[in-house]
């Protein structure tokens, strides 16, 4: 293992420029940023627009809790399942029957813990569909994240960026702009993400992490904050655009995470 103390934060971002030379069929966006030390920052392609895939999720699900931090919105709601809300991809409650009423506080944990698409769609409707779930999302203040469509969104015409998926956690998850109520329901609910499988896969046995990840045939991705064990915080996003379904879009996550893990902490 390299001491960190040992290996400037430059050397790290060559390290991970000569991972993704590797695989010139991709295009990767990384953005890492250690909360206790924002001078240690790798921005590669972090401002890059990218396919958000269900990563959009993490935006709809912190509209939704400042609503409910406003009292707007009640955890106590019940949302009733209407065909416009089927959508294909994860997730089952598109098995269940139109008019199905599902309590709001499990919709919620399923869009996130399980990327129910169908689940997604119930709640941007009860943020006001599309276009009104867009214009919360706006006022979160990221640049380059939009909800264009329902999901599922298999084209990629919803939107986001590795920088502005770290900043959304950090401000949620350790910031002021939820309740702290509404952080720690986020909260543990990331850290019950059924998908370990991308950068999770390259991190410690106990360092736990908050995290939502997508995957459309074009995309993959995956964004959360890193708990080590020490108490040290580190925030990382990495979405890569590939030919369709190609499985080397995984695979560079995986040795992307591995490095930033054994090296920044």
């Amino acid at each position: 293992m390299i001491n960190r103390n040992a290996t400037n934060i430059s050397t790290i971002a060559s390290q991970i420029k000569s991972i993704i030379k590797k695989y010139p069929n991709l295009l990767c966006g990384i953005y890492v940023c250690p909360l206790n030390n924002k001078k240690d920052i790798i921005n590669i392609n972090g401002d890059t627009q990218f396919p958000a895939a269900s990563l959009i999720k993490l935006p709809v699900a912190v509209a939704l809790l400042k609503k409910i931090d406003k009292k707007e919105i009640s955890w106590n709601e019940v949302l009733v399942l209407k065909r416009h809300h089927y959508a294909q991809g994860a997730g089952f409650i598109r098995t269940r029957r139109a008019g199905t009423k599902i309590k709001l506080r499990e919709v919620f944990r399923l869009m996130l813990t399980i990327s129910d698409n169908t689940a997604t769609n119930m709640i941007i409707d009860r943020l006001g569909g599309v276009n009104a779930a867009h214009r919360e999302i706006v006022k979160l203040g990221f640049k380059n994240t939009k909800l264009v469509n329902w999901l599922g969104d298999f084209k990629g015409t919803n939107k986001t960026s590795p920088h502005d998926l770290v900043e959304l956690l950090e401000k949620s998850l350790e910031g002021n702009l939820l309740n702290n109520d509404s952080k720690r329901i986020l909260r543990s609910t990331l850290f019950d993400v059924a998908n370990k499988s991308l950068i999770k896969r390259g991190l410690g046995k106990y360092t736990k992490f908050a995290h939502k990840t997508g995957t459309i045939g074009i995309c993959v991705g995956d964004a959360g904050i890193m708990y080590l064990p020490w108490g040290k915080k580190i925030g990382i996003s990495i979405i890569v655009k590939r030919p369709f379904n190609s499985l080397n879009g995984q695979k560079v996550i995986r040795e992307i995470s591995s490095l930033v893990y054994k090296q920044i902490k």
